[in-house]
């Protein structure tokens, strides 16, 4: 009791165990002074389960993992709770399982490589102590995946030194069986530096042209598989046993680059930007780890790196998919009649070289480049998605426009020259690049184009009747829903951490993963069983969004302050400003994606915002 006569109850909270205290009046007094002396309000957070799972990369809880410091919802109902720990409870069994996994680290590769050094003149202090830890600030959440062949030790991303110098490459099959095991739920991944080939005699400054010959030389494998000093490896143990792995050459990362993306080498960085790889070791492998390890944290789904950000894309939608109620989505290739027609540029973006600038003197007047953050992201997010097996319709009821829901679709449209719509400009690209101004055109678009071109011209649109877009024929999917919600979810929360952090390398890391996974979702070019992958109809669906929201943001500004942009550059526009005038009147003043924000200002000098923002 207090003072009052009230009953007062604490919960203190201490080394990740919450006891209950019902104080009396003497025992008030004390906390209530601890309290306001000492403490501060602070939000109680906890990981669930499946965070905790994916924070420790595993499948499941360990069996000597710490009962939850709080359960949410009623106990007594099956499946009625969830269960939470708090970050120090993970945080401590963390460490204790990285001590554990040190007091093990003996291996035959450890071995050999100390005798190695020790053969000439005792043990080099270059060489890392197995069983020590190198850093303590990145979390064991890649280490059942990941290793990391250096120098100075084989080491994991967390820090913990797992061997010693590989002393030769035949030696890695051995590594690979006492770290992972007969049977790994998924294939390891080992990187090598520069230096640690080296040590393996690899010839790193004259390499041949069969680089696969050389990786099944020197580590004793077959290779089936390679890009971007990527290999996938099949290895035979001594009683015939097939395993797989990656190894993963990082002073190789620069072969192979995609088209889309040059200069980019995964998880090494951008070549010629501060996130390439330096040209120290201790640096690199550092850097190294922790983006791996951060990757794996993307949407609590433990990711591992690949030579292709799309192929993480679609990683981290399969998780999400198993992580949900999943929904049969089949590959779903354009029709043929779509195809034909609309060629490969299905609902393009806006025209890049759509330039309205009067190229006389500009005088003082300044140019502003404004461009929607994230923008295909925030559109992947929002948009109804079709699925399942789409019908060919020839009779077609323009109704379904006035829906709130129209079927996902793809139509076939048949309009008027843009100069006799009412209302629109040609200060402006008009509402889908295939119209023309003065011939009729017939355009393949989908179902959000169709809500674009009826919108408002003040919107953006076209201002047209659903009856007047003279719909002929239509592909229409029986199922729709928003089917990268939770996937662009998980994306869009780790590019705001990479902002708060201030990570240039991570906000291209999560812009590589969603651009290059979208992109590559309108092609063929999928793994057999990745090919649910393939839906062109979803990403022109996205295309369309980001356009419709371009025009719209457009059509505002010369609403609200009588400016239209000079040119257009995919989602980004430019204006030219008298020089008097504020640019940030073209800002949404909104970090929320999709939004748009000022770039760079030119005035003779450019100043460049960040990049989180293109497309």
């Amino acid at each position: 009791m207090t003072r009052t006569g009230k009953p007062m109850l604490y919960r203190l909270t201490v080394g990740g165990r919450t006891y209950r205290i019902d104080a009396d009046a003497e025992t008030h007094d004390i906390l209530q002074w601890i309290i306001e002396s000492k403490g501060k309000p602070e939000d109680l957070t906890g990981l669930s389960r499946q965070q905790v799972v994916a924070r420790i990369g595993r499948s499941t809880l360990p069996t000597d993992f710490p009962q939850q410091d709080m359960t949410i919802g009623d106990e007594s109902r099956e499946n009625g709770f969830w269960r939470g720990w708090f970050e120090d409870t993970v945080k401590e069994w963390e460490e204790r399982a990285i001590n554990a996994a040190a007091a093990a680290a003996e291996t035959s590769v450890g071995e050999a490589a100390d005798e190695a050094q020790t053969s000439e003149e005792g043990t080099s202090p270059a060489v890392w102590p197995v069983k020590s830890r190198q850093w303590t600030d990145i979390p064991i959440i890649a280490d059942p995946r990941v290793a990391i062949a250096t120098s100075r030790g084989i080491i994991k991303p967390s820090g913990v030194v797992a061997a010693g110098p590989m002393p030769s490459g035949d030696l890695l099959r051995e590594f690979l069986v006492w770290n992972w095991g007969p049977n790994p739920k998924q294939s390891p991944q080992v990187w090598f530096t520069y230096e640690a080939l080296l040590g393996l005699g690899v010839p790193m400054d004259d390499l041949p042209d069969d680089l696969e010959g050389l990786v099944a030389s020197t580590f004793a494998c077959e290779v089936t598989w390679s890009q971007s000093g990527w290999f996938t490896c099949r290895f035979t143990d001594h009683d015939g046993t097939k395993r797989k792995a990656q190894i993963v050459l990082i002073p190789l990362m620069y072969l192979d680059q995609p088209q889309q993306r040059p200069g980019d080498m995964g998880i090494a960085g951008i070549e010629g930007t501060p996130t390439e790889l330096p040209e120290d070791e201790l640096e690199a492998v550092k850097i190294v780890a922790d983006r791996i390890a951060w990757l794996a944290s993307v949407g609590d789904a433990g990711l591992a790196p690949a030579s292709r950000w799309a192929t993480v894309g679609a990683q981290l939608l399969d998780r999400k998919r198993q992580s949900g109620r999943t929904k049969q989505i089949d590959a779903c290739p354009l029709p043929t009649d779509v195809i034909v027609e609309a060629g490969g540029d299905l609902e393009p973006t806006l025209p890049v070289k759509w330039d309205n600038r009067n190229h006389r003197a500009r005088g003082s007047a300044i140019e502003v480049q404004v461009d929607q953050r994230a923008a295909y992201l925030a559109s992947a997010g929002q948009l109804l998605l079709g699925y399942g097996k789409p019908k060919e319709l020839h009779q077609i009821k323009t109704d379904v426009f006035h829906e709130q829901r129209p079927p996902f679709g793809l139509w076939r449209l048949n309009l008027p020259p843009a100069g006799q719509i009412d209302g629109l400009t040609k200060k402006l690209p008009l509402p889908h690049p295939g119209m023309r101004w003065e011939e009729p055109t017939t355009l393949w678009v989908t179902t959000r184009c169709i809500q674009h071109l009826t919108a408002p011209v003040e919107s953006g649109g076209a201002g047209l009747g659903a009856e007047e877009l003279d719909i002929s024929t239509a592909w229409v999917w029986p199922e729709q829903q928003r089917l990268l919600r939770g996937w662009s979810d998980a994306l869009r929360a780790k590019l705001l951490e990479a902002g708060e952090l201030d990570r240039a390398d991570y906000k291209q890391m999560i812009k590589a993963i969603y651009t290059t996974y979208l992109g590559r979702m309108a092609s063929d070019k999928w793994a057999p069983y990745q090919r649910e992958h393939q839906q062109p109809a979803w990403y022109a669906a996205i295309r369309a969004d980001t356009r419709f929201r371009a025009l719209r943001y457009a059509a505002r500004i010369a609403t609200d302050h009588g400016f239209y942009p000079v040119a257009a550059e995919l989602d980004a526009w430019i204006y030219r400003l008298p020089a008097d005038t504020d640019p940030a009147i073209l800002d949404e003043n909104s970090s929320a994606n999709g939004k748009y924000r000022v770039k760079w200002v030119r005035d003779g000098k450019a100043e460049q915002a960040d990049d989180q923002g293109d497309n």
